[in-house]
């Protein structure tokens, strides 16, 4: 049991940011959902809003459950908060990336093969979002 608590007390930063990345990524889909159900905007433009309404949610949920950080000034929030959408488009973009290159340029072009790529650029995306929320958008102070 001392063992257990004490891998727990080691990774509890990225439990929680698996769990709470579980519940951002059920904020996207039903926002998405919603959109498309309820709205006769292009799925563009669903997207993006529900990828906005997501990246809002993941910042709060990981500034103050998974990272238990706080800011000392407006300043400081607001830094905090672009760089935390800047991290999260440029993941964006290399997770298309690898899309693109698993399925348009490796030929991974089957159902299958698109759904591995998918989830592989989704595993990279997650890491690289986890230690641009460490280095960046929710450093220590020294």
């Amino acid at each position: 049991m001392k063992r257990l608590q004490a891998l727990y007390q080691r990774h509890h930063d990225v439990l929680f940011y698996l769990f709470w990345g579980v519940a951002a990524t059920v904020v996207n889909l039903v926002t998405f959902y919603l959109l498309t159900q309820y709205t006769s905007l292009n799925y563009v433009i669903n997207y993006s809003v529900a990828w906005v309404i997501t990246v809002l949610f993941a910042f709060y949920t990981n500034k103050y459950f998974v990272f238990h950080n706080h800011h000392d000034s407006t300043r400081e929030f607001w830094y905090q908060l672009v760089t935390f959408f800047a991290g999260r488009l440029l993941t964006y973009l290399i997770g298309a990336g690898l899309l693109v290159l698993g399925v348009s340029v490796l030929k991974f072009d089957s159902n299958l093969g698109k759904n591995l790529v998918n989830v592989f650029q989704n595993v990279v995306v997650i890491i690289l979002n986890y230690f641009w929320a460490i280095w960046v958008s929710f450093r220590q102070k020294s």
